[in-house]
């Protein structure tokens, strides 16, 4: 939450950083965007920042895949007379396969339960442009008190991430 905050100041359309830092490498003022309050840069700002939030929690996944690696299979490929892109390419990716697949199924698992970004940055808006399907059950469950709907929008959410998780560890299986 105090990530959001920061954010939020950081790309104020009006007095943010970012901002001044854009206009300064000569972008029109009437151009510069508008961020979390123009409908047209609001998901941009939600994903940005959940880039950002994220990157290096994966990072370090990243890192404990890379010192897993053998170093057994780089001194083969030396020996094979293979160049740096042909180590990584042969070597270096297939045994970081694991840990990809990993990456992809929790990156797609929390993009599908993006909510506290869209709650401190842009509660939704503006008009319905950032609205996800989690701030959605929120809305209806909370704010509108419609625990039904709430309860089966919810229930959709658990079957559609179920289904990409599923179909995520399908085309894992089938590139083995």
């Amino acid at each position: 939450m105090a990530a959001a905050v920061v954010w939020n100041m950081l790309f104020n359309p009006e007095m943010g950083p970012i901002n001044m830092i854009l206009y300064t490498f000569g972008v029109d003022p009437k151009a510069l965007p508008g961020w979390a309050a123009d409908k047209d840069w609001a998901m941009v700002t939600i994903i940005l920042f959940g880039i950002w939030k994220q990157a290096g929690y994966f990072m370090v996944i990243y890192l404990a895949g890379l010192q897993g690696v053998n170093r057994e299979l780089y001194e083969a490929a030396d020996l094979d007379g293979a160049n740096s892109w042909q180590k990584f390419w042969n070597v270096t990716l297939p045994q970081l396969a694991p840990t990809t697949f990993f990456v992809s199924v929790m990156l797609t698992i929390n993009s599908f339960k993006v909510f506290d970004q869209v709650y401190m940055i842009t509660q939704g808006g503006p008009g319905t442009s950032t609205l996800v399907l989690v701030y959605h059950i929120y809305n209806e469950a909370f704010i509108s008190w419609d625990l039904g709907y709430s309860s089966m929008v919810a229930l959709v959410l658990f079957v559609l991430v179920l289904a990409v998780t599923l179909v995520q560890f399908r085309y894992s299986r089938s590139l083995d």
